[in-house]
């Protein structure tokens, strides 16, 4: 089968009949060169106890055998998978976008290749979204000695700067409750399916990677919805990096899509009174040396591409039609 000249495998299915009174979850997974981890994120999901589930995987042009490993490994976990093969790097936004078109649930668990999740993981997923006002769920997401918290929620910054609640402590309860967040990471976002495509799903403007769940999170908001941390849904995150985490690539990736991300999403007076001073307070006094250099070609690249993200802003305020919230937090922890 073929979907927009990319080439796709349809695995037979491999479990008993589930429960159809449950909604079918669809778990995306966008491989990019992620050999060492996506036969461990597939065993993971055999031992899921949802019943209804389906995998749709995007290889984003790998070239180390990604989709044939990941192929083998559902096959082995008897999961029924449906592979898209494209031929170069299309983006995370891009190819998730691709997972969305391929799926069939009328839930969506974006998951990153690296990523093990828990038995009772969609499980809980899906009873938070029992609430109807309830758009997007995140989850708790352990380092790999899966003691330590990765990501219990988020939040965002006057300037764009995305923060993780609970990063690098150990869990020891303070992180039990469900509660409203800004935004949770793409590395296990769940979102109702018509949620996502009225929110214009994910922004491939975000090119490759960095802000794209932030930006969907915040059109969820303006719609009207709510996105929660879930802190019995859990997942184990190596949290790999493709783009090489603290080189000098991801500073400039990163902070070229923060950027982008405000001026794309919050009102000029916000811009000029609260993210400006902030970026300024910053850069003097916090930001690290070796960020120097990779935000300054930032600045400069989202100046030659302002007119795309000013084409990009209006587009999202003709969809959303719905007040801007600017409820960063205006100060450094």
């Amino acid at each position: 089968m073929a979907l927009n000249g990319t080439e796709v495998f349809l695995e037979d299915r491999g479990l008993p009949l589930a429960d159809e009174a449950q909604p079918r979850v669809s778990i995306i997974i966008v491989l990019f060169n992620s050999a060492d981890y996506i036969e461990a994120c597939i065993e993971s999901l055999r031992s899921v106890e949802y019943p209804n589930i389906e995998l749709i995987m995007v290889d984003n042009g790998s070239q180390d055998g990604s989709a044939r490993l990941a192929r083998e490994a559902a096959r082995r976990a008897g999961i029924e998978c449906f592979l898209s093969v494209l031929g170069r790097n299309r983006g995370f936004a891009r190819a998730n976008n691709m997972g969305f078109a391929l799926s069939t649930g009328g839930i969506l668990l974006l998951l990153n290749p690296d990523t093990e999740v828990y038995p009772d993981t969609v499980t809980e997923i899906v009873r938070a979204f029992d609430d109807r006002s309830v758009g997007v769920c995140g989850c708790k997401i352990y380092d790999p000695d899966r003691q330590t918290i990765q990501h219990a929620g988020g939040y965002v910054r006057d300037n764009g700067l995305s923060m993780h609640y609970g990063v690098g402590e150990k869990d020891e309860g303070a992180y039990e409750e469900l509660r409203d967040v800004m935004y949770v990471t793409g590395a296990a976002l769940a979102v109702r399916r018509d949620i996502f495509e009225r929110a214009g799903m994910l922004d491939p403007g975000y090119y490759p990677a960095y802000f794209e769940e932030t930006d969907l999170c915040l059109s969820v908001r303006r719609m009207g919805h709510r996105v929660v941390y879930v802190p019995g849904a859990r997942v184990m995150h190596h949290e790999s990096t493709t783009t090489g985490k603290f080189t000098e690539r991801y500073y400039y990736l990163y902070h070229k899509n923060r950027i982008r991300f405000l001026l794309k999403n919050f009102s000029w007076r916000f811009l000029l009174d609260r993210a400006l001073p902030m970026e300024q307070r910053w850069t003097g006094m916090i930001a690290p040396e070796e960020q120097a250099i990779p935000l300054n070609k930032a600045y400069l690249a989202n100046i030659a591409a302002l007119p795309r993200t000013l084409v990009a802003r209006r587009a999202a305020d003709r969809r959303l039609r719905a007040p801007r919230i600017e409820d960063t937090v205006s100060h450094f922890n």
